[in-house]
């Protein structure tokens, strides 16, 4: 609230230094004015980084060399022109064409002053100085949808008018989205003078629609960030960045992990007609929660799944063993009531448990509600997936409350049956009263949302005060899956259940999944983190195959790899391979790092 508060007064100052700015004198002067205000706008922008740098710490200054920082304001001018282009060639536009060359001219003149007086700085105080501070303290698409809530008001100040709010507002998010995105506040700095350029020089030059201008200039304000956001994304995708950022928190000092864990799954249906584990082998879960324990060195595991008996069955096993187990009840896209009906059971097996091991049991209620099951949003897990990107940039409390409102209920259904450690798995995206909670849970992956602040995400979840474990984390094994986080398994097509597909191009490494492992395991040690669970130990029908195009498991988060179908083996009675991953978890949790006291 402290940091919320001052960097509110600063957008005030900010914005009440660039008013007097248009004051001084020869403000109303053509070139000279804008030159006078262009000044001033440099000014505005160092005295603000100086003040934040001085009372809110130092933000960290980020660059990039190459094709992806000119690119966002490259794709703008292709696509202004395409649709300016279109609309003059169909007879919907038109322009002066006598005022060309003046209109070239104001472009070169004007528009640097412009970018001086008003992008340059928004951009260093807002989407780099503001959203990095912001970034401290709340989840990613909280930051962005802040940082424009702020610049929508000192935009108002500016223009002492409430009209342009809107549209200031929605720039905002779509600038620092971008900004979060790419990690490059300097390709958000081109874009904006892109945009300047534009509309100088179709201002200039008498660029208008006549016929439907509502429709071409969404076309052309919308259209063109789209482009933008596209390209980003396909040159993201062909040229991952690293996890580590420049700006991130420094590490601390090292101390090991007193829960050493892994996820493993009992059985999951994600669509109808598919489970990962048809067939339930009691002989085959007790030799691989054998395997966890002696020869991966975990000392808990999250057991999954929607079966309430064979969670009960696998966490005997697992206690057997001598492992801390957390039980995770899962109904994929069920309603909230069907939800609660099961964790009610689960938690009174949970309770029984408990008694028999006294505190070796834990409850984990559910994993990323808001778009996992029906009840946060409307509509099946598409419409969901659409609308929680929406309502979490445009409207982040809104998501928080009513994530919130049926975290209380699962709560309540929990504590009534089962008095000991309740824990929940949060997406980044989800704000989470953890007031209810005895552990902080997070899944915390990294993907391009996350990992310029991968360590402050940790950091966000210690503030409460409470023990913290990642409750998931991982990557899967293809060149590329170490940007891509907890949406690696996108790449598989699922609409032939019988003969799942690997879309795109993409080449099997497993080295790429052991090696990210061991950072995350590198920043979780030297966090204040009390456990971390990998995600997860065998997807059973992710099938391996020679052929790239059917190779499931380069899409599965599993460190051991299921048998190809031409094999006439199967998961289910315990046959797989260990991959990379296993060997580098194994030699991670078997190092003597003796747990710090938390």
């Amino acid at each position: 609230m402290g940091t919320a508060a001052v960097l509110a007064a600063f957008t005030v100052l900010a914005a009440g230094a660039a008013v007097l700015a248009g004051h001084l004198p020869g403000g109303d002067d053509g070139v000279p004015g804008l030159a006078v205000r262009a000044g001033a706008g440099v000014v505005v922008a160092a005295i603000v980084l100086w003040a934040g740098s001085r009372f809110l710490g130092r933000a960290p200054a980020t660059a990039r060399a190459g094709f992806a920082v000119a690119a966002p304001a490259l794709v703008w001018f292709a696509a202004i022109t395409l649709v300016a282009g279109a609309a003059l060639l169909s007879g919907s536009a038109e322009l002066d064409r006598a005022a060309l060359g003046s209109a070239a001219v104001a472009a070169l003149t004007v528009a640097p002053l412009l970018v001086l007086a008003a992008a340059l700085p928004e951009e260093l105080v807002f989407r780099g100085y503001v959203q990095h501070v912001l970034g401290r303290h709340l989840a990613p698409m909280s930051t962005i949808a802040a940082q424009a809530a702020l610049f929508a008001v000192c935009t108002g100040l500016v223009t002492r008018s409430a009209a342009g709010l809107t549209g200031a507002f929605l720039t905002g998010v779509f600038l620092g989205y971008l900004r979060q995105f790419t990690g490059d506040l300097w390709g958000v700095l081109g874009l904006r003078a892109a945009m300047t350029v534009s509309t100088v020089f179709l201002g200039a030059a008498g660029f208008v629609f006549t016929r439907a201008p509502a429709v071409w200039n969404l076309a052309l304000g919308v259209g063109a960030a789209l482009c933008v956001l596209l390209v980003a994304v396909l040159l993201h995708r062909r040229n991952p960045r690293p996890v580590s950022e420049p700006g991130d928190a420094a590490p601390r000092p090292r101390t090991g992990l007193n829960q050493k864990g892994i996820l493993y799954d009992v059985g999951s249906s994600y669509l109808p007609g598919q489970h990962s584990r048809a067939r339930w082998r009691p002989d085959v879960v007790r030799e691989e929660l054998r395997v966890i324990r002696e020869d991966l060195h975990c000392t808990a595991v999250c057991l999954f799944g929607e079966s309430p008996q064979r969670l009960e069955e696998a966490a005997r096993a697992a206690l057997d063993q001598g492992l801390y187990v957390w039980l995770q009840p899962r109904r994929f896209d069920a309603p909230v009531p069907r939800v609660l009906d099961n964790l009610a059971e689960v938690a009174g097996i949970a309770q029984r448990l408990r008694e028999e091991h006294p505190d070796r049991v834990g409850l984990n209620v559910g994993c990323e509600i808001s778009l996992l099951h029906r009840g946060v949003l409307p509509g099946g897990l598409g419409a969901r997936t659409v609308g929680l990107a929406v309502v979490s940039a445009i409207f982040p409390p809104y998501l928080g409350r009513r994530t919130n409102r049926v975290l209380r209920r699962m709560v309540a259904v929990a504590r009534e049956r089962f008095d000991g450690p309740l824990t929940y798995g949060a997406g980044t995206w989800e704000s989470v009263d953890w007031r209810p909670f005895d552990v902080v849970g997070v899944n915390h992956y990294t993907d391009v949302m996350t990992r310029s602040g991968y360590r402050q995400g940790l950091r966000r979840a210690a503030s409460h005060g409470k023990p913290v474990l990642v409750t998931e984390f991982g990557c899967c094994s293809y060149d590329g899956a170490q940007a891509k986080g907890g949406s690696g398994a996108d790449i598989m097509d699922w609409r032939d259940l019988d003969d799942r597909r690997i879309k795109g191009s993409h080449v099997r490494d497993e080295q790429v999944q052991a090696d990210h492992i061991e950072y995350q395991l590198d920043v979780f040690e030297t966090e204040d983190v009390d456990g971390a669970f990998l995600c997860m130990f065998i997807e059973g029908d992710c099938r391996w195959s020679p052929d790239p195009t059917r190779d499931q498991d380069m899409a599965s988060f599993g460190i051991v790899r299921p048998p190809s179908r031409e094999s006439g083996l199967d998961a289910d009675d315990g046959h797989w391979e260990p991959k990379a991953a296993f060997h580098a978890l194994a030699r991670r949790y078997g190092a003597d790092v003796p747990a710090g006291s938390r």
